[in-house]
């Protein structure tokens, strides 16, 4: 079989994609508002906001269905520098930051922003200390990147098995978010919601891997871009007259501080190390909106920003993103667009809680119990609120209580919007459960088949063996999760975990490979062992120094500790081959040709191919 160029042009037809995707988005949410003013029911709308969008993800993941591994692993090498950065912010945020990170910056405040922070800072680490040499390098998994660096099949099976946890972590808190959604848009049965969100999954990625993922991403970023800018939009024109709510919000948090001081709300301070995240029940709102250190203690807060930013640089699945362009400068400049649109989206979802709060402060905080506003009374009829005060009772902060997965959706039903553009926010945040849920699952399938499966050079197997075995493991790792994904886990719990795991040992591993020539294998498998017994340490071990840190705090002790037993080891172990010496000066330099599509190539000459 022909191998594909090394360095292609960008696809010259994602803008065609992409604006028939916005027309057919833009006509499916008309046709639901025209439904609506017609009489149509809240379920026959949701039920076609929901489908419609599912159904267009899929047919563009089967539509491009491939054959040829270049393409299932790597898309090919020709996506464009801005639609493989944007798909990586959407990624990094993901479902359980466009839902559950607005509902904890709803109830935590400024605390929240200890976690927000870390994101695009992380991204930012990404694309100076990794994204350059790993697109230079050219292997389509982090593992298989290892085990060539460092002449280990040790390191590559070890790599892609830590690896492979938080990973599994991620999709299955984006899986169960996803399964939730569903069954809040339909009233479906939790299994059959499961189910649905399984296969959607499945249809997305099994037919073109990489390539599918990238094509099927790109479509959801769009619908969920749409279902949080849309009624935040329409908040801030409401509310400030400018509809721009990522500059207005401002206004709207001090209206929340100044009726705050007027109500006397009282400020709590958190013990120092304190890590209190909401969980996905019905939270009390006990807590001033802008005061600092609340629900995460002083000493706590910057670490917890470290954590995040250490584990979104580690993350194999958002370091593969930029790998899928054309060039080393073009990952760089997907880097740099994934920064920009990730900081959007931030500053967005928090336009969304903002706002949320000062509709909650201005009309609920201190209005008797017996008559609160129509849409509040609403939310408590869902459950999305409570108020425990009865009567003529002026209703305290302390007294209001919200759940904190339901604040995405309860903005628009506080401004008395349409039904349709309810469903509207909830299927764009199944869009953005759906892409990460796909990147990363793609990413775990592709490192158990290149790295466990195949051995240590996947190029001497069958291009149809090697695809069957990729397809299969995605198949059944899909599969897996979604049944796993009916268990009663919190998707913002397991969203932390993954990254402190990956913080713990994919990225001083990273590190050290790429800025530090004296790495061993045994260093190598010293640091991963090292860093994944840290950060499990409290989950392991109940007392202690490390078994006493909140999470995920402990991997502030696991950091450290994985790059001094990498470093110890590598000094009293052998120092690595010349070979791959030679590989690490050759992957420093940005151009040339990529150093897996040279091997690739050379092993083609050699076998007369």
């Amino acid at each position: 079989m022909a191998e594909l160029p090394a360095t292609r042009l960008s696809n010259p037809r994602v803008g065609l994609f992409v604006g028939i995707f916005l027309s057919l988005l833009l006509g499916l949410g008309l046709m639901a508002l025209l439904l609506e003013a017609l009489g149509t029911s809240a379920g026959a709308i949701a039920l076609l906001i929901l489908t419609g969008p599912l159904a267009l993800y899929a047919c563009f993941g089967l539509a491009v269905a491939t054959r040829h591994p270049h393409d299932f692993f790597a898309a090919g090498r020709r996506v464009p520098a801005f639609i493989a950065g944007s798909t990586m912010a959407l990624a990094t945020l993901g479902g359980t930051g466009v839902v559950a990170m607005t509902g904890a910056l709803f109830l935590m405040g400024s605390d929240a922003f200890a976690m927000l922070l870390g994101l695009p800072a992380g991204l930012l680490v990404a694309g100076v200390l990794f994204v350059p040499f790993l697109r230079k390098f050219g292997a389509y998994t982090v593992p298989g990147y290892l085990g060539v660096r460092l002449d280990s099949r040790l390191v590559q099976v070890a790599a892609a098995l830590v690896f492979a946890v938080p990973a599994a972590l991620l999709v299955l808190a984006e899986l169960s978010l996803a399964r939730r959604l569903v069954s809040q848009l339909l009233g479906v049965a939790p299994v059959v919601a499961a189910a649905v969100v399984g296969v959607t999954l499945l249809l997305l990625v099994v037919a073109g891997g990489m390539r599918a993922v990238v094509w099927s991403s790109t479509a959801t970023l769009i619908a969920a871009v749409i279902a949080v800018v849309v009624p935040v939009t329409i908040a801030a024109l409401y509310l400030s007259n400018v509809p721009i709510p990522q500059l207005t919000a401002g206004n709207a948090a001090r209206g929340i501080l100044r009726t705050e001081l007027f109500r006397d709300v009282p400020q709590l301070i958190a013990a120092p190390w304190l890590v209190d995240l909401p969980g996905d029940g019905l939270e009390v709102l006990g807590r001033r909106f802008l005061q600092m250190f609340g629900s995460i203690g002083a000493s706590a807060y910057g670490l917890i920003t470290l954590i995040v930013l250490a584990g979104v640089a580690g993350l194999p699945a958002l370091l593969q993103r930029p790998t899928t362009t054309a060039s080393v400068s073009a990952s760089r400049a997907s880097v740099t667009w994934a920064v920009i649109v990730l900081g959007f989206l931030v500053l967005t979802i928090a336009a969304i809680a903002i706002y949320t709060r000062a509709l909650v402060t201005d009309q609920v905080l201190g209005a008797p119990a017996d008559r609160l506003p129509g849409w509040f009374q609403a939310l408590i009829r869902q459950g999305t609120a409570a108020v425990d005060a009865k009567g003529n009772t002026p209703v305290s902060l302390a007294a209001i209580s919200v759940r904190r997965d339901d604040i995405l959706a309860a903005l628009p039903q506080a401004l008395g919007l349409p039904w349709g553009i309810v469903a509207l926010s909830l299927a764009g945040a199944l869009a953005a459960c759906l892409a990460t849920a796909a990147t990363h699952v793609q990413t775990l399938a592709a490192s158990l088949s290149e790295d466990l499966v195949l051995g240590h050079d996947p190029e001497l197997a069958p291009p149809t063996g090697r695809m069957f075995a990729a397809r299969a493991l995605l198949v059944a790792a899909s599969l897996v999760l979604a049944v796993l994904s009916l268990m009663p886990v919190d998707p913002l719990v397991l969203f932390m975990w993954a990254l402190a795991i990956a913080a713990a040992t994919s990225f001083p591993l990273l590190v050290l490979s790429i800025l530090w020539k004296r790495l061993t294998a045994a260093g190598a498998l010293a640091g991963l062992v090292a860093g994944l017994a840290c950060v499990l340490a409290p989950a392991l071990i109940p007392g202690g120094v490390i078994g006493a840190l909140p999470l995920p705090l402990s991997a502030v002790v696991a950091v450290p500790c994985a790059f001094a037993a990498a470093i110890s080891v590598s000094f009293l172990t052998p120092a690595v081959s010349r070979h791959a010496l030679e590989l690490l000066r050759d992957m420093r330099v940005p151009g040339g040709e990529t150093l897996m599509d040279r091997q690739r190539r050379l092993l083609r000459l050699k076998r007369g191919d």
